[in-house]
């Protein structure tokens, strides 16, 4: 297949995924179930990401020439623009060549001419001067929602800096789960990660250049795991022992169970529950991979969960949220945002987390945490579940704000009376 060919394909297959994920369908499992998302799945994944952390000046820029745009041809607009501003790999006039031809092979020359009309006026812009005289929203390139919820609880001084870090991609971070030599990992451009929060004893590293840590084969030999350094924070404030018995609800793919076993020394018992099959699956194949045997994998949900009562010297709550903190590894969670769903996703955190607090033990932990920056899911959540559970004293709480090297997230840290 040519070029041109390869390309038209990384176009139409970009512009299935975004309908679908206008249809609630997750990126991820587009990319993992269309053939040609897998083969070319750098090259589409890519033009998605970039189109959601860009898409707030794309749609206000195309709103200057074109107005109530039916949405098959706003995702064609949407995917030109993208391709013709920021993926320099393709010249701008065969960005538009391919959405104007797309349109005119499958809806014919009205529309065809139409799309042409606004991409000849739309690419030719200079996007950085577009977003320099913007509105602060759209430079921030924030969904409207956001922008204006965040107004109430942060300075906007503060939502600039880290709106602006999400709009970046993400450093490729991972933690070593077995020594490697520091000058092994300074040939493969690795340095050490410095956040303004402690990770002690764990380290973690960055690249920006993963392509030399796969060619180590260090992840297929289970002596790294690939992860943000914000999410181990949940770990560290559960302060695991050697010889306890630990149950880490909502637990796949594994990464926090992971880092539990490290810091217990391959000494105790981990039951790593979650209601997902296919992602626990990835669990077992990430324990096996790192060669900690003492884990026991139950499938259940934490709210309907067969474990035992008062059994645990601590429960682990990583639970499912609205994913406000990790825009820049999943920017496309910023535009699923709603009201709606967050109300929703307070309602199931409340049932997790009842269920959950029962596993503990008198005297025992429970960590609660999220990758949201919403104080709903947060500390207005832990406040309340308090004040209904009197047996439960909050010890700890910690809001992170996304930053260079790390995501954002909230931890509490509570204990059984």
């Amino acid at each position: 297949m040519n070029k041109d060919n390869t390309s038209g394909v990384i176009f139409k297959t970009a512009l299935d995924g975004l309908e679908l994920w206008e249809k609630g369908v997750k990126l991820d499992s587009f990319l993992d179930g269309n053939p040609d998302a897998s083969r070319y799945r750098k090259s589409i994944s890519s033009l998605l990401y970039t189109y959601f952390r860009h898409r707030a000046l794309i749609e206000f820029t195309v709103a200057k020439f074109a107005k109530k745009v039916d949405p098959k041809f706003m995702r064609v607009l949407a995917m030109a623009v993208t391709e013709a501003w920021y993926h320099t790999g393709i010249p701008k006039e065969m960005a538009a060549n391919f959405a104007v031809d797309y349109v005119r092979r499958r809806y014919g020359d009205r529309p065809s001419g139409f799309i042409n009309a606004v991409l000849r006026k739309t690419i030719s812009l200079d996007p950085a001067k577009l977003q320099k005289e913007a509105p602060l929203g759209i430079q921030l390139n924030l969904p409207p929602l956001l922008f204006e919820r965040w107004k109430r609880h942060y300075p906007e001084a503060e939502i600039a800096k880290f709106a602006g870090i999400m709009m970046d991609k993400p450093p490729f971070t991972f933690r070593l789960l077995n020594e490697i030599p520091e000058n092994e990992l300074n040939d493969a451009g690795c340095s050490e990660v410095k956040t303004e929060f402690d990770l002690s004893p764990i380290k973690f590293y960055k690249t920006s250049t993963p392509d030399n840590v796969f060619r180590n084969k260090w992840l297929d030999d289970g002596k790294i795991y690939v992860q943000d350094p914000v999410t181990v924070l949940s770990t560290l404030a559960l302060n695991p022992k050697k010889g306890e018995t630990i149950a880490d609800l909502c637990s796949a793919p594994g990464g926090k169970s992971l880092a539990l076993a490290e810091l217990m020394g391959g000494e105790g018992m981990i039951v790593a529950s979650d209601c997902s099959f296919d992602r626990h699956r990835k669990t077992v194949e990430n324990f096996t991979r790192a060669g900690f045997g003492n884990l026991s994998v139950i499938v259940s949900s934490a709210q309907n969960s067969s474990l035992k009562p008062s059994g645990f010297d601590a429960v682990l709550l990583d639970v499912p949220c609205s994913n406000t903190g990790v825009g820049r590894h999943k920017p496309d969670a910023l535009w699923r945002f709603s009201e709606k769903k967050l109300k929703e996703l307070v309602r199931e955190q409340r049932k997790i987390l009842d269920g959950g607090s029962t596993l503990v033990k008198p005297g025992g932990r429970l960590v609660y945490s999220t990758c949201s920056i919403e104080n709903e899911e947060n500390s207005m959540q832990i406040k309340k579940f308090v004040s209904e559970n009197k047996e439960f004293i909050l010890r700890e709480e910690k809001q992170i704000l996304p930053a260079e090297d790390n995501d954002g997230a909230y931890v509490a840290l509570l204990e059984r009376q």
